[in-house]
């Protein structure tokens, strides 16, 4: 066995030297050695302090049991699982559910006032986000027919099991396909609070507004204004611009509204993220004091630390923002109740448009880089078929078109490809929304050609198609069959 006692002996200086030297050095070396031990146990203190102040502020909650989960519980799993994989990691797709409440000393206190699935893709940093509208009109289980934000309010008073946030999770589920991993939940107070904290944020307001009807939580209204160009908000300045609901010049929209609230979202990320505030401990604790029961999760302190370390790592330009609304692409149509109230429905009558759009959420991103230019003809007997398809198109699709083809006895949809092959997703997309055959060997030459051209018919049957192009810039011509028919009028 090694004699550790022998060889300290040995690696141990003399006492005395002459001139002393030896015992100067000596001192000089345990001076540093101790500062250096009390300069890390500062930092170690100070790292357990924040720590410490993380998993007493943040309010994780066992949705089991419904019961926030204790200290040394989350204390446990800091320590041993550091590299443990997140809900939805190794399917390389995270689904936050971001909750907006009033909170106390607001009407509706629990109504979800925001509501937000935040979809992070970890092996590319990308991340998507989806708006959905308080008045979308859904099915809670137990509760019938009601408006979504109404979700939150019945678990929270009823006690369902979780609470509002796992009910509200359990109907978002179903409307969107997607599995909800995790959600986070705070109210307009911690909003304020924390964004004060933070020093403030800035916001590029894109046109000015007025809302006219802005609540002042006193069963009245006040004025709500922004001016166009950057703006450095407070958290009550904030709070305005996310909540405003009857804007002027545009903002009155849920479709407004909605991109007002992911663009906050965006630079409360960068700003604490920020190297002045990583670098600003007093920033950090003051907010997590603020926190306190303005806020819940069932995220636990290790899975919020690693969500930190992948969203450093994410560029504002790999965010997708998407929202369900009725502007003319959008995927909700609006209404009323038997008693008058407004609602808002999926346009199709089911929600398969809005699982393809978030199922597609992060192609989405490079659909935007090719701008495709699209003709649509109808080669049907059914009026107005290449109209409502149009509408259907993505907001990143150019119509350049929309007529009859020269026959209206199509059976099956085609997509014509003239982009030479340069717009694959923008084709893929097609295909799969239309349910349609795609020709992609026409000969360039032919394109831009007076005459009518003569394509394939890739179906397998042998027969020509003849279709003139009305528009020379046009990527693609579809030409819409009876099938596409069947697809507008499912159960026909």
């Amino acid at each position: 066995m090694p004699d550790f006692h022998k060889r300290l002996n040995e690696a141990m200086p003399q006492p005395m030297n002459a001139g002393g030297v030896l015992l100067q050095k000596k001192q000089k070396n345990h001076k540093l050695l101790w500062l250096f031990i009390l300069l890390g146990m500062v930092i170690l203190g100070f790292g357990f302090g924040v720590t410490a102040k993380v998993i007493m502020s943040v309010n994780t909650t066992n949705t089991e049991t419904g019961e926030k989960v204790a200290f040394f519980d989350q204390l446990r799993h800091l320590i041993v699982s550091p590299e443990k994989q997140l809900r939805g990691e190794s399917q390389d797709r995270i689904n936050i559910l971001l909750i907006g409440i009033g909170g106390e000393g607001h009407q509706g206190a629990y109504l979800a006032d925001t509501i937000i699935l935040a979809s992070i893709k970890p092996s590319t940093g990308e991340v998507a986000m989806l708006s959905i509208p308080r008045d979308l009109y859904v099915d809670i289980p137990e509760y019938g027919y009601r408006k979504i934000n109404n979700a939150m309010a019945f678990g929270h008073s009823n006690n369902y099991p979780g609470g509002g946030e796992v009910l509200l999770s359990r109907v978002v589920s179903e409307v969107t396909g997607q599995q909800i991993h995790y959600f986070g939940r705070i109210d307009f107070g911690g909003f304020e609070k924390i964004v004060n904290d933070l020093g403030g944020i800035d916001i590029n307001v894109e046109r000015s507004f007025v809302d006219y009807e802005y609540p002042d939580n006193n069963f009245g209204y006040q004025t709500a204004r922004f001016e166009k160009g950057l703006r450095h908000m407070d958290g009550a300045t904030a709070l305005k611009y996310v909540r405003s609901r009857h804007g002027s010049n545009g903002e009155g929209s849920d479709f407004a509204r909605s991109q007002r609230q992911q663009k906050v979202l965006l630079a409360i990320k960068q700003q604490g993220l920020s190297f002045d505030t990583l670098t600003t401990p007093k920033r950090i604790i003051d907010a997590l004091e603020d926190l306190g029961e303005h806020n819940r999760t069932d995220l636990q302190i290790w899975e919020i630390l690693r969500l930190a370390k992948m969203a450093d790592k994410i560029q504002d330009t790999s965010v997708v923002t998407q929202a369900l609304d009725t502007t003319p692409e959008g995927l909700l149509k609006s209404g009323t109740t038997l008693d008058g109230a407004y609602i808002l429905t999926p346009r199709s009558g089911n929600y398969d448009e809005i699982q393809e759009l978030i199922n597609n959420a992060f192609s989405r991103k490079s659909l935007q880089n090719e701008q495709p230019q699209v003709e649509i003809q109808n080669g049907t007997k059914t009026p107005g078929l290449a109209a409502e398809v149009s509408r259907e198109m993505p907001a990143d699709f150019t119509i350049t078109s929309i007529s009859n083809a020269s026959r209206q006895d199509y059976k099956e949809t085609l997509v014509i490809d003239l982009s030479g092959g340069t717009k694959p997703l923008s084709l893929t997309w097609l295909t799969d929304h239309l349910n349609a055959d795609a020709i992609t060997n026409t000969p360039g030459f032919l394109i831009n050609s007076s005459s009518p051209v003569t394509y394939e018919d890739l179906q397998g049957s042998g027969a020509k198609v003849t279709e003139q192009p009305k528009s020379a810039s046009a990527d693609f011509l579809i030409i819409l069959g009876t099938e596409e028919v069947s697809r507008q009028t499912p159960g026909s």
